[in-house]
């Protein structure tokens, strides 16, 4: 993989490069010809290369506990973009190789990102795993040689470890390249298979805020029951009777007697409906207005906008505290699980081991409750998706983007390559009050390839709105095996992934959300279902073939628009799906 002939040392010009300590190069061998990738190192224990697949590398290195470096580099031939995963990441373009690092831990982002080609194809995938460790990522475009460069420095830890790295040039299709990429990263250590993880999510959050009440929760039960929803998250609020936000109240986890006077009962009631039910926690803060502020825990600093300090996690009190409170909680209440929130405040430069420490203290809450015999539904939320902390999550949910229906899409998309096999949940899809069917419809189209999350009040719905989201629920669940694990194939990740396909067997499901031509599968598909997120209603269908199939179609609330008999011609084919629709296409046999 490396040009062997010429192993000479990568330079460029960086801000503040001649400081960086010498890199020597590395030699890989064994790749496809002409990629002349280049690997170089700064000091370490020793390297060791081992050949995964055709293409495809791990690099261990051995380190020394010091800060450890490393550069790839390869020439951008045929290059379109450059790719990282997460709802919040820059739009996909190809960055100067000055541009400003990313810092990532096992508490914020994924050190993991895909060179594009063009027709969906990879120049380069990489991942890194450095563990707890801080590791700072510069990735762009040398403009001298128009190389494509990326620039490692893992933080330096005191003790020897290692450093892994894997370099894929295979050219495999991008989802198949990131998503193997994933599974190396993740390993053994995905998440926590807990049932309930892929059931729709009614929360309380953007509809109710800090006014959440007993009263109001149960106003949702049978709304939700109805419509399917599987979990009821209880969010921010249930602990204080400040409606102001901020967290001033945060730290002592005592329900708010006032508003909910029998929490226990309420969790009963909503499990008698077939609801689970999980509480919010913002597990970090220690409220300005909290009781145990007085008890002389460590924290790491004040957040004074937000009205509380940030517990550390290092202090054994402060530990102790938070999972005994935590733990009572979820016994008393009964409760099925925890929205554990702000994970990336416990992340700390001036705080050496407090990352590390945080990730020991979700596997003692997690031991603990099962001690308990409890075996709890747990939200994480972007940014803390790396599997070293994660692996303690049952799902993992795209950041707040409220009313912002691409960023669901793409967060959840990006989410579902890189952290391959977790249940991925979409951040609670909201809408204005005078949104129309289609607009509902939209945001429902737009987290489809993952697990929808709500969070309107559904006792004050209009009936397109209601009509909307029940035909969409409807229509998930019904294909939420398909939609969860057949073969993802998000299309054109430059341009935000217009279509997106699932498939498995004969069946097919294609989301589409710009106004792009959709391909029929090839071979002898049975039925391929196509969810029109675009305000255009004609979709322009490519190489059909020569088949009869029958058509029904329906519009954003699910009323039948068309059933009937067509043929598909070995040319374009115009189908009218209305927008926020769906066609349904059942193969009966050829022209």
């Amino acid at each position: 993989m490396t040009d062997v002939a010429s192993p000479s040392t990568v330079t460029f010009w960086l801000p503040g490069r001649s400081q960086a300590p010498p890199e020597t190069p590395v030699v890989l061998d064994g790749g496809p010809p002409g990629t002349r990738l280049r690997l170089q190192a700064s000091r370490s224990a020793g390297t060791r290369v081992r050949e995964l697949g055709e293409g495809v590398v791990e690099v261990v290195f051995g380190t020394l506990g010091e800060p450890f470096s490393l550069t790839v580099a390869i020439p951008a031939t045929d290059t379109v973009a450059w790719w990282r995963p997460g709802s919040a990441v820059r739009d996909a373009t190809i960055p100067p190789s000055w541009a400003e690092p990313e810092n990532a831990t096992a508490l914020r982002g994924l050190p993991l990102g895909a060179l594009l080609a063009p027709r969906d194809a990879t120049r380069l995938v990489y991942a890194l795993d450095a563990g707890t460790s801080v590791t700072t990522v510069r990735a762009g475009l040398v403009e001298e040689t128009a190389d494509f460069a990326i620039m490692v420095t893992v933080g330096g830890s005191g003790l020897p470890g290692e450093v892994r790295l894997l370099l894929d040039t295979s050219g495999r299709p991008f989802p198949e390249a990131v998503a193997g990429a994933g599974h190396w990263l993740q390993g053994d250590a995905g998440h926590r298979d807990v049932p309930g993880a892929e059931d729709p999510v009614l929360c309380t959050w953007y509809f109710a805020h800090q006014h959440v009440t007993a009263d109001a929760v149960l106003a949702q039960a049978d709304h939700a029951a109805a419509m399917g929803f599987g979990t009821l998250i209880v969010d921010d609020g249930w602990q204080t009777t400040s409606h102001g936000r901020g967290y001033g109240s945060c730290g002592d986890w005592e329900i708010s007697r006032e508003k909910f006077p029998d929490p226990a009962g309420l969790v009963a009631e909503l499990r008698a409906r077939g609801l689970r039910t999980v509480w919010w926690i913002g597990t970090p803060f220690l409220g300005h207005r909290a009781e145990a502020r007085g008890l002389g825990f460590s924290t790491l600093r004040d957040r004074p906008e937000l009205q509380a300090r940030v517990l550390d996690p290092r202090d054994p009190a402060a530990r102790a505290h938070l999972i005994g409170r935590v733990e009572e909680i979820m016994v008393r209440t009964a409760a099925d699980g925890l929205k554990l929130d702000f994970l990336e405040e416990f992340e700390d430069q001036d705080a050496p081991g407090a990352v590390a420490a945080a990730v020991g203290l979700m596997d003692e809450l997690v031991g603990r409750l099962r001690a308990r015999g409890i075996d709890p539904l747990i939200e994480f939320r972007e940014p803390y998706v790396h599997p070293v902390a994660a692996r303690f999550a049952s799902m993992i949910r795209v950041g707040d983007c409220p009313l912002n229906a691409l960023q669901n899409r793409i967060g959840i998309l990006d989410l579902r390559l890189a952290r391959p096999g977790t249940p991925i949940h979409s951040d609670p899809i909201m809408w204005a009050e005078d949104d129309g069917a289609e607009r509902v419809a939209h945001h429902l189209i737009n987290s489809l390839m993952g697990v929808p999350q709500v969070s309107v009040d559904l006792t004050r719905l209009t009936d397109e709105q209601s009509g909307a989201l029940r035909f969409w629920l409807g229509v998930w669940r019904e294909h939420r095996d398909l939609l969860l694990h057949g073969r993802l194939t998000p299309e054109r990740p430059d341009l935000l992934y217009p279509v997106v396909r699932a498939g498995f067997g004969g069946r097919h499901f294609v989301a589409r959300y710009a106004p792009h031509a959709i391909g029929v599968p090839p071979g002898d598909w049975t039925e391929l279902l196509i969810a029109n997120a675009d305000d255009s209603a004609p979709i322009l269908l490519n190489d059909g073939g020569d088949v009869r199939a029958h058509l029904e179609t329906r519009d954003a609330r699910g009323r039948l628009v068309t059933d009937g008999e067509i043929t598909l011609a070995a040319g374009p084919h115009v189908l009218a799906v209305p927008s926020g629709g769906l066609a349904r296409l059942r193969r009966s046999g050829p022209r």
